[in-house]
């Protein structure tokens, strides 16, 4: 028997949620903090370019490609150790501050925006002539392997021998379907596309939009496969463990043949953004941008159960032996979000390859809503009657709910990207999806019923949800 209603069942529920709120809201705060306060720039300095954002990931600042002649590191192999006299490293020498001008149509490349700036370091170490000027459009497109939260289930079908009718907790019952349901990895997309709105790669514009595969859950069975089949439940009449009985040979009480049984769970999940981002610091080919925008969601969970039989004196012999009795349960839940998204994105680049880094996180209200519905149809040698109701929907409980509830959604990726061409990036990586509150047709789903009337009754339940795996993908700019 199941319940949500209790106090301390809801601050275990809530606490881990709150902790998650807590410290993905203080990482993106202390990042924040962290790179501004090592920006050596002053407002208004360029940063430089980084894959997807301008050079390619191939494209080192440390001259040569690859490595820095002079630097840091000492002098290069084969640089002579005695140093003449009178020499002077010109870089003790007080340097003037650069000078930037704003590209205009028709100048040389040698005339361009790129002269004197950061970008300009990246293009020179680079093999490649095509790119002169910053890339100004941006975007990606991903193929994803990804797993979901399993569904927490009450046992909603069992089999047993004849004598135990399925009860739940009597000696030969097995749950069929339900309990901890764990579907398989599904695939999705996720299109990625950005204009930035300087030469500079400042400020950029953009959207994304994310689509997992359906996934679906269920069992489909006869009385062929399990002669003894049965829908569980806890009587709040009689304070036992009872079963409504589909499958039962014999010609008794609850004896029915000629059964077929199918439920059918389905989920859905869809997230979208527009955003701006914008350079808080750079490095050498390294660099951190600022991202803000508008962030929705949905989440589409459902439960049909679709069950026919032919009695055989059942329901105590309420019903005549050869009528087929169908039952149709259905429990659908929707969950839109609409909220302010916030995060950073990094940008770590070694040689051709560059590891990006991306963590934000979305604070707003998660619109829920429930439909329930039920009905059970007896086809008496010809005469059909209809009936409201099923087995776990009943006229207690069916009908349309809605709320509107605070939520939050930390996203995080990690890809290694690979620079193939100028233009063109191959990455692979991992991406993970965290929503703090979501409706799902499980927590519709009664485990008491009263044979009497008035229960079930429908009471909103907490759930969350996630989503993690991999990442496959191409990024473009030109």
């Amino acid at each position: 028997m199941n319940t949500f209603s209790s106090r301390s069942v809801r601050a275990k529920i809530m606490k881990p949620k709150k902790l998650i709120l807590s410290t993905a809201l203080s990482a993106v705060a202390l990042f924040s903090t962290q790179v501004d306060a090592q920006t050596p720039y002053g407002p208004g300095y360029p940063p430089q370019a980084a894959p997807a954002y301008g050079a390619p990931s191939g494209y080192s600042a440390m001259g040569g490609g690859y490595a820095m002649p002079y630097g840091p590191m000492g002098p290069a192999p084969g640089y002579p150790q005695t140093v003449p006299a009178g020499y002077q490293d010109p870089s003790m020498q007080a340097m003037p501050p650069a000078q930037y001008e704003e590209y205009q149509p028709g100048m040389e490349y040698g005339d361009s925006v790129l002269e004197t700036s950061p970008y300009e370091e990246t293009v020179n170490g680079a093999a490649c002539n095509s790119c002169d000027l910053p890339p100004r459009v941006y975007g990606s497109a991903d193929l994803l392997v990804m797993w979901r939260k399993g569904s927490n289930l009450p046992p909603l079908l069992t089999t047993s021998a004849p004598v135990d009718e399925g009860v739940i907790g009597a000696p030969t019952t097995q749950t069929l379907f339900g309990g901890n349901e764990q579907g398989h990895a599904l695939t999705g997309m996720r299109l990625t596309g950005g204009l930035w709105l300087d030469n500079y790669q400042n400020w950029s514009i953009g959207g994304s939009f994310m689509a997992l595969e359906r996934e679906v859950l269920g069992i489909n069975t006869t009385s062929t496969q399990f002669p003894v089949l049965a829908f569980p439940f806890y009587d709040t009449n009689a304070n036992a463990n009872s079963s409504i009985v589909v499958a039962l040979p014999g010609t008794g009480n609850n004896a029915a043949d000629n059964t077929s049984v199918n439920i059918r769970k389905t989920n859905n999940f869809y997230v979208g953004d527009t955003f701006i981002t914008k350079h808080v610091f750079t490095s050498h080919a390294n660099r951190v941008d600022f991202l803000v925008g508008y962030n929705f969601a949905r989440i589409d969970d459902a439960m049909a159960m679709r069950t026919q039989y032919t009695a055989q004196q059942t329901m105590g012999g309420s019903v005549p032996q050869g009528t087929v009795v169908s039952l149709a349960d259905n429990f659908l839940a929707k969950n839109e979000f609409n909220g302010a998204e916030f995060g950073l994105i990094f940008d770590f680049q070694d040689g051709p390859f560059t590891w990006r880094a991306m963590g934000k996180i979305s604070v707003g209200g998660m619109h829920q809503r429930m439909a329930i519905s039920g009905s059970r149809t007896e086809d008496v040698f010809g005469t059909v009657d209809t009936f409201n109701g099923g087995v776990y929907a009943r006229d207690s409980n069916i009908g349309s709910y809605s709320r509107d509830v605070f939520c939050f959604i930390p996203e995080g990726s990690l890809d290694l990207i690979y620079a193939l061409t100028c233009n063109v990036d191959l990455k692979v990586g991992c991406t993970y999806i965290y929503v703090s509150d979501v409706a799902l047709a499980q927590s519709a789903l009664p485990g008491t019923i009263n044979p009497n009337g008035g229960d079930p009754v429908f009471n909103w339940g907490s759930d969350d949800y996630w989503a993690l795996g991999a990442t496959f993908g191409v990024d473009f700019h030109y």
